[in-house]
C-alpha cells in the first residue's frame, strides 16, 4: 500500500463524513434508521473508519520528510498537547451527550439548537473544536515527520476549511443576523490572542 492509496482512503473518509452531516442525507436515511440512532451510528461509524484509517497508516510505507529533526518533535509534542487541551477545554461549553447521540437515543427526537454560544473558547474562534484538530493534527505530523503524516495533515486541513464553510452556512441560515455578527467580530479557525 502506498501513501498515495492512504491519502485517497483519508479523502474518502472525509467525504464521507460530510455527506452523511448533509441534512438532505441525515432526512433520506432516516427512513432507514430513525432520527433517534442516527448521531450515535453516525459517530461510531466515524471512530471505527477512522481507527482503520489509523490501521492503513501503519500499513503503509512511509518515508521521512527529512532528517529527523528533534526540535520539530518537540515542537511537534507541544501543538499535540495544546490541541488537545484546547479540545477538552472546547467541549465543556458543548453537550456531550447530545454530541454523542446519547440524548437523542434517550429523548428520541432531534435537539432543538435555540441558542447561539459565544462565550468561553467561542469568543475567540468560532469553531474551536476545529482549531484543536488543526494543532493536533499538524502536531502529529511533526511528531512523525514522514510523507504519510503530511499528507493525513494536509487532507485534514482542506476538509476542516471546507467543512467549517459548510456549517457556517447552516449556522447563518439557523441563527440569522445574530449569527452574521458573530462572523463580523469573531475569527473563523484562527484565534485572535489579544
Amino acid at each position: 500500500m502506498t501513501v498515495l492509496h492512504f491519502t485517497l482512503a483519508t479523502v474518502a473518509y472525509f467525504v464521507l463524513h460530510s455527506i452523511l452531516a448533509a441534512d438532505g442525507v441525515k432526512a433520506g436515511l432516516s427512513r432507514l434508521l430513525p432520527v433517534r440512532y442516527y448521531r450515535l451510528a453516525y459517530n461510531v461509524l466515524a471512530v471505527v473508519l477512522l481507527a482503520a484509517l489509523l490501521v492503513l497508516y501503519f500499513l503503509v510505507e512511509k518515508k521521512p520528510l527529512w532528517p529527523l529533526n528533534k526540535l520539530l518533535v518537540f515542537g511537534g509534542g507541544i501543538l499535540c498537547i495544546f490541541g488537545i487541551s484546547w479540545v477538552v477545554r472546547a467541549f465543556t461549553k458543548y453537550d456531550i451527550g447530545e454530541f454523542a447521540g446519547l440524548e437523542q437515543l434517550r429523548s428520541g427526537k432531534q435537539p432543538a439548537h435555540t441558542k447561539l454560544i459565544i462565550r468561553g473558547l467561542n469568543g475567540k474562534v468560532r469553531h474551536p473544536l476545529y482549531f484543536g484538530s488543526l494543532l493536533l493534527v499538524w502536531g502529529v505530523m511533526f511528531l512523525l515527520q514522514n510523507d504519510a503524516a503530511l499528507a493525513f495533515a494536509m487532507v485534514s486541513t482542506i476538509y476542516l476549511i471546507i467543512g467549517t464553510r459548510l456549517e457556517e452556512e447552516k449556522l447563518v441560515a439557523q441563527f440569522g443576523k445574530a449569527y452574521q455578527k458573530y462572523q463580523r467580530e469573531v475569527p473563523m479557525l484562527v484565534p485572535r490572542w489579544r
